[in-house]
């Protein structure tokens, strides 16, 4: 799945987290850990966990270890064509 950031921090690291709907992604599975860079707007990419493959939503969340910055959101899993 690929998302889009915008004003993001600059030089951060961000552990990037998927878990069931309803949860903020709060203690989802680790499925990346990104980093910043010059910040701002960011295009990622990540692949969903094999459990979480057959649900029809699924929470995202980056978040910072060390500023507690984070973002968090959801989407439909399903393919678009």
């Amino acid at each position: 799945m690929t998302i889009k950031t915008n004003n993001f921090p600059a030089n951060d690291t961000f552990v990037v987290r998927m878990g069931a709907m309803g949860t903020r992604g709060v203690n989802g599975i680790k499925v990346d850990q990104i980093s910043s860079g010059s910040g701002g707007e960011l295009t990622l990419t990540f692949n969903i966990p094999a459990s979480l493959q057959g649900s029809r939503q699924i929470a995202i969340r980056l978040e910072s270890p060390g500023s507690g910055y984070y973002s968090f959101n959801w989407f439909y899993n399903r393919t678009i064509k």
